[in-house]
């Protein structure tokens, strides 16, 4: 039953992303450039924030422009209320978004699939980077 339930998220997954990328994902370089106006210097968290944004495949279920993909648009996110799909709503601040990078499980946003992004993200070992944690959440607060 596992592999069935993996293989579900897989196919989730798989769609998702095909289906982001025909609906204009191409554009998350151009979005990411235009939410980071505000990183001017080399190597600020925001502007690192960006980079792992375009590098690490976030741009493939998170638009910045409102857009809805696989994951909830980061236009807007942070400090905004978040309606998790046990019905909570949460204060979506920093801590928040550190957490949901980290263990994506711990939260799945209403009307998005769960484990989808736990799965996408194994691979970058997030737990043991925060710098790139605080980048990215710093590039999201950027995306308001």
């Amino acid at each position: 039953m596992g592999r069935c339930i993996r293989a579900g998220a897989l196919a989730v997954i798989t769609v998702g992303v095909l289906a982001g990328l025909a609906t204009g994902c191409g554009s998350a370089p151009r979005q990411a450039a235009t939410a980071a106006g505000a990183a001017t210097a080399k190597g600020s968290p925001v502007a690192r924030g960006r980079d792992l944004y375009a590098a690490d495949g976030c741009a493939g279920c998170h638009s910045l422009d409102g857009t809805r993909l696989v994951g909830p648009t980061w236009k807007g996110l942070a400090g905004s209320r978040v309606r998790l799909s046990d019905g909570r709503t949460v204060a979506a601040d920093n801590a928040y978004l550190a957490r949901h990078i980290v263990e994506p499980n711990a939260f799945t946003v209403q009307g998005y699939p769960g484990e989808v992004m736990a799965e996408s993200i194994q691979s970058l070992d997030l737990k043991h980077k925060p710098a790139d944690v605080a980048a990215l959440v710093a590039f999201i607060d950027a995306a308001r």
